[in-house]
């Protein structure tokens, strides 16, 4: 691999102006783009995959080259190995730095990516302000079928249900929901928009060709890699319950059900729970904690490992596997919710709940679990969310939080 081999700067060029033409680029010529910020990050970060091809990798946290992994919710466990799409980073671009830089896997690819480097920064020197960006989409996006409220609220008393007759806790059904694109859509201005509405959430958005283009801005971290003062760790949260932040004057004053303590109580069991599995018990806990996601507001329980005093340095990716789905968006025990949801869901949930982020950027690993998101068809969003229901829910309460979540996205859409 040649790393960062040559820097253009791209002369004060804006960013949704570099996202607009790798989307273009990548658009014209099957290339997969992704662009993500990290949460209290103001830096901004796009890169393009140039093979034209849709990679499946066996997941390799440790050794895999500066990248973006993206896996859907349902993962084939009867193939050895845990196989995700994912986007190399040929052309990077860190907007802090205000450079394109060049990351070849492939000497063959090399020269190609040199010239689409020159090709991309002559573009931004043509052109002053880009007014839309193209990106790809999937078939079959759109003959997903919208759950109504009485049908979700069936789904939900149906999970009650099985929750009392066969003796498990907690199952996360989920819905979709289409909106209307504005007339003017463009997906590097909203990207840019919800970077700046949602400062504390990942925010990403990705365009595979044969997978589709994706936003999101996810509250939850699943596995996240760092080195600090010499040394390396690993991270991870528990994330679970809702309410709606406008409902209290602060987060410090938020009061939350039973319901919910608990629903948070079964997510931090179920991590270290994985940790047991693996005979690791040396760990920190903080939490839980009232933390604010856009407009709603979750309890939180970090979880943080020192890899270098427990010796284990692929931590990353056998958490990784161990943890996903994770209770927060399947239910627990995993098995039968997981079952419930494929029997019951009727519809496929595609990435909605399954994982993305950056791997080996800046010498970090940040995936988060693909929540408050949406899979854009040429026309539409499709909207996704999920609501954690325990023999204790109230079936309206349920909807009314998926209700919520999705308005998280739909004010990106609208400019709310």
């Amino acid at each position: 691999m040649e790393e960062a081999i040559k820097r253009v700067h791209s002369k004060g060029a804006n960013t949704k102006n570099i996202h607009s033409l790798f989307l273009d680029i990548g658009t014209t010529h099957h290339y997969a783009v992704a662009a993500w910020k990290l949460p209290q990050d103001d830096n901004q970060h796009i890169i393009m995959d140039i093979s034209g091809e849709a990679k499946q990798v066996n997941i390799d946290l440790e050794n895999m080259p500066p990248g973006f992994i993206v896996s859907p919710f349902h993962v084939d466990h009867s193939l050895e190995g845990t196989f995700a799409n994912y986007i190399y980073a040929d052309l990077y671009y860190k907007s802090n730095e205000d450079a394109i830089n060049v990351y070849a896997h492939k000497e063959k690819n090399l020269t190609y990516a040199e010239e689409l480097k020159d090709q991309i920064n002559k573009l931004l020197q043509e052109r002053d302000e880009l007014k839309s960006s193209n990106y790809h989409t999937a078939a079959g996006a759109e003959q997903h079928r919208e759950m109504s409220r009485e049908n979700f609220i069936k789904l939900v008393n149906l999970a009650k249900e099985q929750i009392v007759s066969y003796g498990f806790k907690k199952v996360v059904p989920s819905r979709c929901q289409y909106v209307s694109l504005p007339q003017d859509f463009d997906l590097a201005a909203t990207f840019q928009h919800t970077c700046d509405m949602y400062p504390h959430a990942f925010v990403s958005a990705i365009s595979i060709p044969g997978v589709g283009t994706w936003l999101g801005a996810s509250p939850e971290i699943l596995v996240k890699t760092f080195t600090q003062q010499g040394r390396k760790f690993f991270q991870t949260m528990a994330l679970a319950g809702t309410q709606k932040l406008d409902n209290v004057s602060g987060i410090k004053n938020a009061a939350w059900r039973s319901k919910e303590i608990e629903e948070q109580a079964l997510v931090s069991r179920y991590i270290i729970n994985c940790f047991k599995k693996i005979r690791l018990r040396e760990y920190d806990e903080d939490g839980p904690k009232t933390v604010a996601a856009g407009n709603l507001l979750h309890l939180c329980t970090d979880l943080t490992v020192n890899m270098d005093e427990v010796n284990f340095p692929e931590l990353g990716s056998v958490m990784l596997k161990l943890l996903h789905p994770t209770s927060a968006v399947c239910g627990l025990p995993k098995e039968p919710a997981l079952a419930f949801i494929q029997e019951n869901e009727q519809y496929n949930r595609g990435l909605f709940a399954g994982f993305l982020g950056p791997v080996n950027i800046d010498d970090e690993v940040n995936i988060y679990v693909n929540l408050r998101c949406m899979q854009l068809t040429e026309k539409k969003a499709l909207i996704y969310a999920g609501a954690g229901v325990t023999a204790d829910s109230e079936a309206e309460k349920e909807w009314q939080e998926t209700a919520l979540k999705m308005q998280t996205l739909e004010n990106v859409l609208y400019g709310l």
